[in-house]
């Protein structure tokens, strides 16, 4: 099975490949050997959708906040 890696190599050039999992080195482009490193996954955690109620409240109350003072200005 294939999937998305980060690789570093011995000249500080960072890439990501699509490879197979047992890869964990390969050929860099400026022909140094590269070799598999972690990295932090790329996600965002939505307050909207309910799982996160306490980041949903907060941004029901600042949504309202809001639309008070702008309320308050076009009156």
């Amino acid at each position: 099975m294939k999937r998305f890696y980060d690789y570093v190599c011995e000249n500080g050039h960072k890439t990501e490949k699509f490879v197979v999992y047992e890869a964990t080195n390969l050929k860099c482009e400026c022909g140094a050997l590269a070799n598999r490193t972690l990295s932090a996954p790329a996600f965002k955690l939505e307050g909207w959708s309910g799982s996160f109620p306490t980041a949903h409240a907060k941004f029901g109350k600042s949504h309202t906040d809001k639309l008070k003072s702008e309320q308050k200005l076009n009156s």
